[in-house]
C-alpha cells in the first residue's frame, strides 16, 4: 500500500502539475533505517539505482520530521574540505563569510553544531573526494557536534564509498532502495497522478515492463507524455505505443 501527502510538499521531477507525493514501501524502509541512525547519531548510506528516488526520498524524510533541523549538501564533483566548510556555513545561515582559516572555521562550525541535534544529508556522496570523506569522519567522531550523517549514493558507483576504510567502520546502515514492484506500480501510479486513475492495469503493466521498470523518474517522464497526449486528444485513452515513441522510438510497443 501507499499513502499520499500534499501535492506541493516536495519537488517532483519535471515539476509535473497535480503530481502528489507517494510514500512507497521503499520510502518507509528508508524512514525506519533513518530513525535508527538518528537514535544512534551514526552514519547511514542510502543507495538506489539512478531514478529510483534517493533525493526525492530525502525530501520526504525531512518533511516527515519537521522538528528535526536538516542540513542538505550537494557537493560539486571532487569538492575539497573547504567547499564542505563553506557549504555548511551557508546551510547553517551563519552571518558573514566563512573564516578563511580552516581551524577557526571548524571551531565555529563545531560549536554551532553542538545543539540541537541535526541531520547532515550529503547527496551524490559517491562523488566525494577522499579528503572530504575524511572531513565528514572528523565531524562524526568529534564529541561536540550532535549530528547524524546521511550519505546518498548511486548504486552503480557505490564501490567508491565501500572502498573507503574511513566509512566501512562508521556507516552502521547501508540501506538500498528497490524500484517499485509490479503490484505496487498499480497502486502508486493512481496515487501519484490523477491522469493514471482511469488507466487500466494492463496498460500500466505493459508500460512498466517495456520501459519504466519501477523507476519513478521514468514514470514521471511517462506522465509528462500522457499530459501532452491528453491535451491533444482529451477524449482518447492513452496509447502505450504512442507514449513510448515520444520517449525513445526504438522502445515503442508493437500494436
Amino acid at each position: 500500500m501507499t499513502s499520499t501527502d500534499n501535492a506541493q510538499s516536495a519537488p517532483h521531477y519535471l515539476s509535473l502539475p497535480d503530481a502528489r507525493t507517494v510514500t512507497t514501501q521503499a520510502v518507509r524502509g528508508a524512514s525506519h533505517s533513518l530513525d535508527n541512525a538518528l537514535r544512534e547519531q551514526s552514519m547511514m548510506c542510502l543507495t538506489a539505482d539512478p531514478g529510483v528516488g534517493k533525493t526525492f526520498t530525502l525530501h520526504i524524510l525531512c518533511e516527515q520530521r519537521p522538528t528535526l533541523p536538516a542540513l542538505r549538501l550537494l557537493p560539486r564533483p571532487q569538492a575539497r574540505p573547504d567547499d564542505l566548510r563553506h557549504s555548511l556555513h551557508r546551510a547553517l545561515n551563519l552571518p558573514g563569510d566563512p573564516p578563511q582559516d580552516a581551524g577557526i572555521c571548524d571551531d565555529y562550525l563545531r560549536h554551532t553544531l553542538a545543539e540541537p541535534p541535526r541531520l547532515l544529508a550529503v547527496d551524490e556522496a559517491h562523488q566525494l573526494s577522499t579528503s572530504c570523506i575524511e572531513y565528514l569522519r572528523y565531524l562524526h567522531d568529534d564529541p561536540i557536534p550532535q549530528i547524524t550523517i546521511l550519505l546518498l549514493a548511486s548504486r552503480p558507483r557505490l564501490k567508491a564509498l565501500r572502498t573507503q576504510p574511513t566509512l566501512i567502520s562508521r556507516v552502521t546502515t547501508w540501506h538500498h532502495m528497490e524500484p517499485l514492484a509490479e503490484d505496487e506500480v498499480l497502486t502508486a501510479l493512481t496515487d501519484f497522478h490523477p491522469l493514471w486513475q482511469n488507466t487500466d492495469s494492463h496498460t500500466l503493466t505493459r508500460l512498466d515492463d517495456m520501459w519504466a521498470h519501477g523507476n519513478l523518474r521514468r514514470w514521471a517522464a511517462l506522465t509528462h507524455q500522457l499530459q501532452a497526449h491528453r491535451r491533444r486528444h482529451p477524449d482518447q485513452p492513452p496509447d502505450p505505443a504512442a507514449l513510448l515513441r515520444r520517449l525513445h522510438p526504438p522502445l515503442a510497443l508493437t500494436a
